[in-house]
Parts: C-alpha cells; sequence; structure tokens
C-alpha cells in the first residue's frame, strides 16, 4: 500500500502496522473497523481504540511523515471528526504533525504502554504475600488508591473481568495492591499498583507487579500496563520485571468529553 486507504479487518491492521505490540496485544480481535493505512514514508495506522476505562477513542501509529500523509487525507478526517471518538492519542514525538490536521482543544497527558511475554524473576521479594482481594475489598482498595496514588486510573472492581490483589500488614491493613482487566486483545493489562507511604521502600509495588504478571503470562502469553510517564521510579520497577516500553503516548480529549471522576463503590 503506498496510498491511503480502509483497513477491514485485525489481520490487515496487523500487516500493515509492521505487527506493531499495540495492535498485537493492545487491540487484538477487539479492532472495529474501518482502520486506515498508508505504507508510504515509512508506513501509518490509524484505528479505534478504547481508554483503559472504555471511553470510545482512536490511536495513529507510525513515522512523522506518514502520519502526515494519513491525516491530510479527508477521509481519514472525516472519519475520525464524525464519530464517536472522546481523543485521540498519538507517538509523543508526532504531536505536532498530528495537531496540524486533528486539533484538540481538551485536555490530555504523557504515558507510556509497557508489555511483556516474559515470565517475572522467580524471586521476586514479597510476591509470597501477595493475596487476591475480594469485590467486598474495594472500599479498602478506593482508599488506599486515594492516599497513596492520586492520579491512578485502577478503579477497583468497577468493572467485570477485573482481578485485584494486595498485601496486608501484620494488623490485617490493607498497604498494597493493583489491579488487572483484559485488553480488546484479551491480554491483562495493570492499572492501580500502589503502595502506603507507610509501607514504601520494601518492595511491595514490585512484588504486587510480579504477581499479576506472572498470573497474565501464564495464562494469556502477555501482559501490558500503563504509566504516567513522569514516573522514572515506576519505570526502572517494570523494566527491572521484564516490561519493554512499546509506546510513547499523548492523549488528548475533545473538550467536554472527559468521564467523570470515580466515585466509591
Amino acid at each position: 500500500m503506498s496510498e491511503v486507504g480502509p483497513v477491514g479487518t485485525f489481520e490487515e491492521l496487523l500487516e500493515v502496522s509492521g505487527h506493531h505490540p499495540v495492535v498485537e496485544v493492545d487491540v487484538g480481535r477487539g479492532f472495529t473497523p474501518p482502520g486506515w493505512a498508508t505504507a508510504g514514508h515509512g508506513g501509518a495506522v490509524m484505528f479505534a481504540r478504547r481508554s483503559d476505562h472504555g471511553i470510545p477513542g482512536a490511536a495513529v501509529l507510525g513515522t512523522g511523515p506518514a502520519i502526515d500523509v494519513l491525516l491530510a487525507d479527508p477521509r481519514v478526517r472525516s472519519w475520525f471528526e464524525g464519530g464517536d471518538f472522546r481523543h485521540l492519542g498519538r507517538p509523543r514525538e508526532h504531536h505536532d504533525v498530528v495537531e496540524r490536521h486533528l486539533p484538540l482543544d481538551g485536555t490530555g497527558g504523557d504515558w507510556d504502554w509497557l508489555w511483556t511475554r516474559d515470565l517475572p524473576p522467580a524471586d521476586v521479594p514479597g510476591e509470597d504475600r501477595v493475596v487476591v482481594l475480594e469485590p467486598g475489598d474495594a472500599p479498602e482498595a478506593t482508599a488506599l488508591l486515594a492516599l497513596a496514588s492520586p492520579r491512578t486510573h485502577g478503579q477497583p472492581f468497577a468493572r467485570p473481568g477485573q482481578l485485584w490483589v494486595g498485601v496486608r500488614d501484620d494488623t490485617g491493613d490493607l498497604v498494597a495492591c493493583g489491579g488487572s482487566e483484559p485488553s480488546g486483545a484479551g491480554t491483562p493489562t495493570l492499572a492501580g499498583i500502589a503502595v502506603a507511604p507507610t509501607a514504601r521502600r520494601q518492595g511491595l509495588g514490585a512484588a504486587v507487579t510480579a504477581a499479576l504478571t506472572r498470573r497474565a503470562v501464564t495464562a494469556t502469553g502477555a501482559c501490558a500496563l500503563g504509566m504516567f510517564a513522569d514516573n522514572d521510579d515506576a519505570r526502572r520497577v517494570y523494566h527491572r520485571l521484564g516490561y519493554r516500553t512499546g509506546m510513547r503516548w499523548r492523549s488528548r480529549w475533545r473538550t467536554g468529553a472527559l468521564p467523570p471522576p470515580p466515585t466509591a463503590p
């Protein structure tokens, strides 16, 4: 493909994206056609992609010149502007290219998408303390997230298919937690990994991440997570556990399209 054209199946999207891990591990067969692609200038693709809370949006991948060609096509812009897309993710390094064609004046943020197909090391300290949480633990987990990670996108037991785990101290208080939820591809995707201020520097964040990752890779062959781009400490932990940075995203919301803040169960 040298010109811009529609993409009608997941197999096509996988091929034209160069088997990009976001397409394979995050979007998967949950792909909703059409997408759009061009192979010129190194290639670019654009497709529907829901946020971790299920809010409909779109994403674009590729080189800067190819994204420029792709978004210059009026069919692509019409597809996005006329669709129920409330946010648009793009490579951070090509933000200006996207904004020339599809400017969004809403808020947004920078975040990294990481993924792995590898089991964590077998000897992660504290992993043996990680236990599975039950829906009745949701208020406690929500309170811990509000205290320890107020920016989090984690929403304990907010949707079916979630798994939440945690660590309790000697008095039974929840001092660390984290959850996973299937992506469109069915890949468990982690969120809400947090440790109480009084329990930090004990490796509990790594232990929770390792436990969730081990379950995910064993069950499905892969695991993914999203993290705020400025959290260098977390990135070091995730890379040490075997994760690779698959995408450096910048997301922008359409004005008025931000979801309401989560409420406690």
